[in-house]
Parts: C-alpha cells; sequence; structure tokens
C-alpha cells in the first residue's frame, strides 16, 4: 500500500513539473514551480521514512526468536542430551566393597574368615596361612561340622571354643593384612594345601588329644595338622 502511494506521488510529481515547466517565464508561475517542488519534496521525504520504518518492522519480524528455532523434536533432543549428561550414580553392594571377596560371600562371613586367619597364622607365610583358611572352609563342607564359616568359627564343644582367638578374643582384636587377603583368596578359589585336614594344634600345645585320636598329616610353622 505505501508503495503504491508513493509510485503515485511520483507520477504526480512528474505531472506537475511537466505542467508547470511551461509557467517559468514568469515570476508566478515560478512561484507556483517552487511551490509544487517543495510539496513533492515533502511528500517523497515522507514516503521514504515510512519505507524506511516498513522495512525495519520487517526486519524485526523476519527475524525469528530463539525460542522460534528450537521446535519440539530439537528440545527432545536438547532434553535427552541433558539426561544423558547427568552422572549415573553406581550401585555398590557390600560384596563390591570388601576387596577380594568375589566367592559369593556374604560379607560377615567373609570378614570372619579373614580375622580368624589373622588371629591365627598372622605372623606366618603365606602356606601357613592358606591353612588355616583351608581347615576352616574343609570344616564347613564336612558333614561333621556346621556349615558356615561363622558357626565353624564360633563353634564350642562342652564349652570350650574350637579356636583359641575365641577363647581370649584376640579375633576382635586383629587388623587383617593385605597378605591374609591373598591366602584367603587362594583358598576360597579352591586351592587346598592342608591334605584335607580338620584340625590342628600349636607347635608348643600340651595336648595329647590330638596325637591319640586324629591322623597327623603334616606340620608347618607354628601348627600340626590333622583329619579325622
Amino acid at each position: 500500500m505505501r508503495r503504491c502511494c508513493r509510485g503515485a506521488a511520483l507520477a504526480l510529481g512528474g505531472v506537475l513539473m511537466t505542467s508547470l515547466t511551461s509557467l517559468n517565464s514568469c515570476s508566478f508561475g515560478t512561484m507556483i514551480v517552487y511551490a509544487a517542488e517543495d510539496a513533492l519534496t515533502e511528500e517523497l521525504e515522507t514516503a521514504f521514512q515510512e519505507d524506511v520504518l516498513a522495512g525495519e518492522e520487517n526486519v524485526e519480524t523476519d527475524i525469528p526468536t530463539e525460542e522460534a528455532m528450537i521446535g519440539p523434536e530439537a528440545e527432545e533432543t536438547i532434553a535427552a542430551a541433558e539426561v544423558m549428561e547427568e552422572p549415573v550414580e553406581e550401585t555398590v553392594t557390600e560384596e563390591m566393597q570388601v576387596p577380594g571377596n568375589s566367592f559369593g560371600l556374604e560379607d560377615q562371613e567373609y570378614q570372619v574368615l579373614l580375622k580368624i586367619v589373622e588371629a591365627e597364622a598372622g605372623g606366618e607365610d603365606s602356606t601357613g596361612r592358606m591353612l588355616v583358611a583351608n581347615v576352616v572352609m574343609n570344616r564347613v563342607r564336612s558333614e561333621s561340622f556346621p556349615n558356615t564359616i561363622s558357626e565353624v568359627v564360633y563353634q564350642r564343644s562342652n564349652g570350650n571354643a574350637q579356636f583359641s582367638p575365641i577363647s581370649d578374643g584376640r579375633i576382635d582384636q586383629v587388623s587383617v593384612s593385605q597378605e591374609t587377603v591373598e591366602a584367603v583368596a587362594r583358598a576360597l578359589s579352591g586351592e587346598d594345601v592342608s591334605s584335607g585336614a580338620l584340625y590342628f594344634r600349636a607347635v608348643n600345645s600340651r595336648s595329647s588329644w590330638f596325637d591319640q585320636s586324629l591322623n597327623r598329616v603334616l606340620e608347618h610353622g607354628n601348627h600340626i595338622f590333622y583329619t579325622m
């Protein structure tokens, strides 16, 4: 619409200019020409300003906003990316928190085994530690003893503990070493260096019951080992 008005103004101006040019010979005609020129110039300036404003409005209207540039599919993609960036919390079980416990044992059972081995053979080499672990596990598998590690270690016969660290409380005072962890892991993996031993006693023990009632199979470090 504004372009049409501007065109009409230009056409009218051309006609006026042509018509009034012939009057330039007289002063009155000259004044009319000047007045027409001024009116035409004012009209052209007004039309030009309107075009400029219209162009600015079109520019503002044609530029899409940031929100308009993001369609539904893009919003879903961005939301999915934000979800993927969120840290994933790892599910950590008690078994995963215990180094070396990859044998399906409950944490309590595993800890009891580590502590009894440390209490009985913490000063011995890897074989000496393994032998104690072997005896405990051999008892768990035997029909003559309880079928869990805790029950085997804390078992009492006629009120007497089967393992001396239970009697004097050393089992709760030890700090399990890495050597014990490794020795227990080997025993739990099936390595048995005890020849199936179910009992052991200290070398300096004065008890004669072991040699009279059991079969001696080997001696290592501070202990002698027996089977039934």
